[in-house]
């Protein structure tokens, strides 16, 4: 059902966001799931469906419909029916054809976003969230006051326990044994270059961060460095 939905969502990121290895697009697909949707969505199921949808065989591709409808917005529709109809239309025509010719599907999609906030309203509070804390996240409450929307992301136990902004230096393991990335780097609003120790995005600016190289290592970080 969702399989070339799914194999579409991979193409565009590798081509827009620059990543390379599958592991890189599916860890950026689930927080791009978790972030518009507000749903947790492992990076484990979603890398399973992938490879089921591209081995080609009769194993059934069906996400959840969050996670659908997300990749649809990720590929810039409005819904799975749009897509799944009208895949070589484009973004600001989608939307256009929408409102003319779909104006009950409109009401009914409005519908069902303020029955979804309503039913948020009453569960926000026992949603987990967490905040960026200088260099690393940490659990906190829903808590307006005290944090900004801005700042407040779903909590994900990966980026509590992994995802950490470091300082490098010459002796720092910068990749496994398999030839592997273990380091990722991107600027801030400042335009200084950071370090973090996990694929993500950056904690201020939302972008996706790139995997370390050898080039950038040894302009920025250990011009001895020698990767072998």
């Amino acid at each position: 059902m969702h399989r070339k939905l799914l194999i579409d969502a991979y193409k565009k990121a590798e081509k827009e966001e620059g990543l390379k290895k599958k592991t890189h697009v599916t860890l950026f697909l689930s927080d791009y799931i978790v972030e518009d949707s507000g749903e947790p969505y492992g990076e484990k199921i979603l890398r399973i469906h992938y490879n089921n949808a591209i081995a080609n065989t009769n194993e059934k591709v069906e996400l959840k419909n969050f996670a659908a409808k997300s990749l649809c917005n990720y590929l810039g529709y409005t819904a799975f029916s749009d897509y799944d109809t009208s895949e070589s239309v484009t973004l600001v025509n989608s939307k256009v054809n929408f409102f003319i010719n779909h104006k009950i599907k409109f009401l009914l999609v409005i519908a069902l976003i303020l029955g979804t906030l309503l039913i948020t309203s009453f569960t926000i509070e026992n949603q987990k969230w967490m905040v960026w804390k200088t260099n690393h996240y940490e659990e906190v409450s829903f808590n307006i006051e005290k944090h900004s929307l801005n700042d407040l992301k779903i909590y994900n136990e990966d980026r509590i326990n992994y995802f950490k902004k470091v300082k490098p230096n010459c002796s720092t393991t910068y990749f496994t044994r398999n030839g592997n990335e273990k380091l990722w780097y991107g600027k801030n609003n400042q335009k200084v270059l950071e370090f973090f120790s996990a694929l993500g995005l950056h904690p201020e600016t939302g972008k996706t961060l790139k995997p370390i190289t050898e080039y950038m290592i040894k302009k920025y970080i250990c011009e001895d460095f020698n990767k072998n």
